[in-house]
């Protein structure tokens, strides 16, 4: 009886946990990379609750541990440090801020904290850590008056934009972490219909339906922006243009510039990527078949990259194939000479 294929080992690769910070970036602009990434190391589930990876690491798995640490060490101690650095400065540049603002960096961390062990520990880390930088603004400087009367449109506006960046930003990164791709259109659409329908019910029962609907407003343009990463969609299509151009003008090698091997959550396709592969085709196969993987991951540029993962794959079974002839034909000639 062969015991190692009846008793399967999964994988255990510590190693491959990133360190805080570009734990952070991957988790906000790279969840699906990070997704995949959990699952090399051995992570079973990547999006689950601080139990669901206690109990890995208690059967053995000490990527799990390494994880669920560093996660915890970004919500209970990181954000907390970095709101209080932020309020300093924001207070600093004069900008008014409610008495006891620093209370919230705390209270986030604790909401992180609760949504780590019900829901998962990669949602109450991002959601805790965005939740504390943008209370800053979109609540304490609100309340203080920093944007007018309290309850003015403007006000409204400001909170609503934070409280919408916030769930998109949450949404796509937590989502696609958890899946391994990134979510789709429809359920973009339900969450922000969703979220806008809150301040409108919160407000509406105090008969403030002016605020809660400038609220409401902002809180669905800035969900689908957040959500859609239509915010830095502008920069990114400029670095793309300019990689291309520096390429097929000056020579220079910049595919790997591509914003889409950055960012695996953009919805819109990156203008001349399609060329910029093509340009690159001839003399780096290898490095257009790796932007073609990463076009896999980004919902909107999917489509560019499968026409080139089916051409390697259909190349890869050719030379399969022919390696395979190879031997029987050299069997053939030798059998006919000695006749």
């Amino acid at each position: 009886m062969d015991l190692q294929s009846s008793h399967e080992v999964a994988p255990d690769a510590p190693e491959r946990i990133p360190g805080l910070v570009k734990l952070l970036w991957m988790l906000l602009w790279l969840p699906v990379d990070l997704h995949y990434r959990l699952h090399g190391a051995g992570i079973r589930s990547p999006g689950g609750r601080v139990g669901q990876l206690w109990r890995e690491q208690s059967e053995g798995s000490r990527a799990a541990g390494l994880y669920a640490r560093r996660m915890l060490l970004l919500l209970l101690v990181v954000s907390p440090l970095v709101t209080v650095a932020l309020g300093v400065a924001v207070h600093s540049l004069g900008l008014s801020l409610e008495p006891g603002w620093w209370v919230s960096a705390v209270l986030c961390s604790l909401m992180g904290l609760f949504l780590a062990l019900s829901s998962g520990l990669a949602a109450g880390t991002l959601m805790g850590v965005l939740a504390s930088q943008a209370t800053l603004v979109g609540l304490h400087a609100v309340v203080a008056g920093s944007f007018g009367p309290r309850m003015g449109g403007v006000a409204g506006i400001i909170m609503g934009g934070c409280l919408g960046l916030v769930g998109g930003m949450c949404a796509g990164s937590i989502g696609a972490l958890s899946r391994g791709k990134g979510l789709s259109i429809n359920r973009v659409q339900v969450g922000a219909i969703v979220l806008s329908l809150v301040p409108m019910v919160v407000w509406g029962m105090g008969k403030e339906w002016h605020f809660g609907g400038a609220v409401a407003a902002s809180a669905l343009v800035a969900y689908l922006v957040a959500a859609f990463r239509l915010q830095i969609f502008l920069v990114e299509s400029l670095v793309q243009t300019a990689a291309f151009a520096m390429e097929r003008w000056v020579g220079l090698p910049t595919l790997r510039w591509s914003p889409v091997v950055h960012h695996n959550l953009s919805y819109l396709p990156y203008p001349f990527l399609r060329e910029h592969m093509m340009l690159a085709a001839r003399s780096r196969p290898q490095e257009v078949l790796e932007v073609a993987n990463a076009c896999l991951k980004s919902p909107g540029n999917a489509l560019l990259g499968w026409p080139w993962v089916l051409a390697a794959l259909a190349q890869a079974e050719a030379a399969a194939a022919g390696e395979l002839a190879e031997p029987g034909e050299g069997d053939k000639e030798g059998d006919g000479k000695e006749g």
